[in-house]
């Protein structure tokens, strides 16, 4: 019986971008009775090489290797064919699509039978089915590592160190509960032989919304709150489970019930060669379907483990064979990224001495972008685009509220479009970081808001500048008297461009309008903006500055307003109050003063890797 096929709405998307001759590998998970998910793609990094078995370790757990897609008349394909349908695992009958280039018209998907191909339907799934459906495991362990430096020695280690993870001793905690995972089982009488993995994710200790507070929780319903109970990704919207890994004392499934030790340190020793001690922080992922039973789980957590594994092997073998003189081992760490575009998590593996604009790390990043047929527009894949994971931001600093915007009403333009900014950012108003600038500092907030879109979408490692740097920083390039270096006067959009070139190298395109009523006459830029660059726009006019973070726009009628983030809020970082006194909210053309003429700083995008 042929597997029931499903494709991911996201997956439809990347391929209908692709507008060169090609092949490509596909990916996805098989579940339930008989379902095939197809859930990404890559395409050759260079002629004739589908690199799929490196590629496969930076994918979650459970998620493999599962056919072939083809863009137009591409004849590599054929040629890739054999290979590719005696490496897939998951399903007897790999997949094959055929698209045309830039389209999804015609877009064909067969399985191949007995050797022959088989035309199917097939099933779009919608991003909320995904998250409805399916959830991710995230686990964090170490281990002492001690090899020669040598490629070969290398391998030889991490194979050794893969079957050790794998022989059993392992034991994953779910924190904040009692719930024990062990080679035999979930160790817990709640869970029966037939418990799925939804069973556990009842169980899991509800989560508080990262960036709302009490009072804008009240009217959520209990549907709501279900479902977001254990969301830890900021920006996704999976469900994910934690768990802690531990080594248990005895594999004899009697002793269950005595604690295992947390101490988890593997040592690899060999006589022939000097050793160096290598210490590896492993944090993994697997994707499972909620109906997943529970016996399954252990088996798919080692998985995990062993390809992040892979993984920091891939890493420091890439590394060695790179340096002329064969180059000591550097520390590798596990970084997760979930780009909005993917639907789902990618993880790399760098090395902690080699920076992010490191020319190697450069050259990487460049091949990854070409293998997943992603656009030089923005950076994925640097260190500052890690997915943030909400109990990490639980244990950080202050950090001003994310996103603000999220959850707002329409705007009630009829017939409108809604053009927004693409990405996180920081609200950042007056008084806060005990800085007494309410009055004039409304400019300096707004260009910390635009820093931090920077930041968070990893164009940046820069802190965010302080209203003192500011000063000090125009002074420096004789735009200012040394009298305003700590002072409160304000600043306007030339100003702000000047420092986001000195600050973050990022150019800024400066539109003047000659009065606020005039400002309707630009909504179709700021519209094309938002859609090619994204950043939130300062605008400035006579001594107030805001933020625009969107527009709502119609182009039949001209009616628009404007999504602003007003820098002039003075209370608490409370969402509920900033959303419902419109301190970030849909502002429409009354909005703006009328005698006043208005300068917007629209930040642009550079090109990074």
């Amino acid at each position: 019986m042929l597997p029931k096929l499903k494709i991911s709405a996201f997956l439809l998307k990347r391929l209908e971008r692709v507008k060169l001759q090609c092949s490509g590998v596909l990916y996805g998970v098989f579940y339930g009775d008989g379902t095939l998910l197809v859930l990404s793609f890559n395409i050759e990094s260079s002629v004739g090489q589908l690199n799929y078995e490196q590629l496969l370790q930076r994918f979650p757990a459970e998620m493999d290797l599962c056919g072939l897609v083809k863009f137009g008349d591409c004849s590599d394909a054929e040629a890739h064919l054999s290979e590719v349908i005696s490496s897939v695992d998951i399903t007897d009958n790999p997949i094959l699509l055929k698209c045309e280039l830039g389209t999804l018209v015609g877009l064909r998907a067969s399985f191949f039978v007995h050797g022959k191909l088989e035309d199917v339907p097939y099933e779009v799934m919608e991003a909320e089915q995904l998250y409805n459906d399916f959830c991710f495991t995230r686990l964090h362990c170490g281990f002492n590592l001690q090899t020669a430096e040598t490629p070969e020695a290398l391998s030889r280690e991490m194979h050794v160190l893969r079957k050790r993870v794998a022989d059993g001793s392992l034991v994953f905690h779910v924190p904040q509960t009692n719930i024990w995972v062990t080679s035999c089982g979930p160790q817990d009488k709640r869970f029966t032989s037939e418990s799925r993995i939804e069973n556990l994710l009842e169980l899991l200790p509800k989560r508080e919304s990262v960036t709302g507070t009490a009072s804008s929780k009240k009217k959520q319903d209990k549907e709501t709150q279900d479902k977001s109970r254990n969301l830890a990704v900021v920006g996704c919207d999976y469900e994910v489970i934690n768990l802690d890994v531990l080594q248990s004392r005895t594999r004899e499934a009697t002793t269950v019930q005595s604690q295992p030790h947390p101490a988890l340190s593997i040592c690899l020793t060999a006589l022939e060669q000097p050793k160096v001690a290598l210490p590896l922080e492993v944090e993994a992922m697997a994707i499972l379907c909620k109906k997943t039973k529970m016996l399954r789980l252990y088996d798919v957590l080692i998985e995990s483990i062993c390809r992040a594994l892979r993984l920091f092997e891939q890493s420091l073998n890439e590394y060695l064979q790179e340096s002329e003189s064969g180059g000591k081992l550097l520390v590798p760490k596990s970084y997760h990224f979930y780009p909005q575009e993917f639907g789902h998590f990618l993880s790399c593996a760098y090395l902690e001495d080699l920076k992010d604009d490191d020319p190697s790390m450069l050259e990487r990043r460049k091949k990854l972008h070409r293998q997943f047929s992603l656009p030089v527009s923005r950076p994925y894949f640097r260190r500052a685009n890690q997915c943030q994971f909400i109990n990490h931001l639980e244990e950080a600093p202050w950090t001003p509220l994310l996103n603000t915007h999220l959850g707002l009403r329409p705007s009630g333009v009829a017939d409108g479009k809604e053009y927004l900014v693409n990405g996180n950012y920081h609200y950042y108003h007056y008084l806060q970081q005990q800085v007494q600038d309410k009055g004039w500092g409304c400019a300096y907030r707004s260009l910390q808001t635009i820093c931090s879109w920077f930041l968070l979408q990893g164009y940046s490692e820069a802190s965010i500048p302080t209203h003192l740097q500011i000063q000090e920083y125009l002074h420096k390039i004789d735009d200012k008297p040394a009298s305003f270096v700590g002072s409160t006067q304000w600043i306007g959009s030339t100003e702000l461009s000047m420092c986001l070139q000195g600050f973050l190298n990022v150019d800024s395109k400066i539109l003047h309008v000659t009065s606020g009523a005039e400002l309707a006459t630009v909504a179709s830029e700021l519209a094309m903006h938002f859609q090619t660059q994204g950043t939130p726009v300062m605008i400035g006019g006579g001594v107030l500055a805001h933020t625009i973070i969107g527009v709502d726009y119609c182009v039949q009628s001209g009616q628009v307003k404007f999504l602003i983030l007003d820098p002039h809020y003075t209370g608490a970082d409370d969402l509920a109050t900033i959303q419902i006194k419109g301190w970030c909210g849909w502002k429409g053309m009354d909005f703006w003063d009328k005698r006043s003429y208005y300068n917007l700083c629209m930040p642009q995008r550079p090109i990074l890797y």
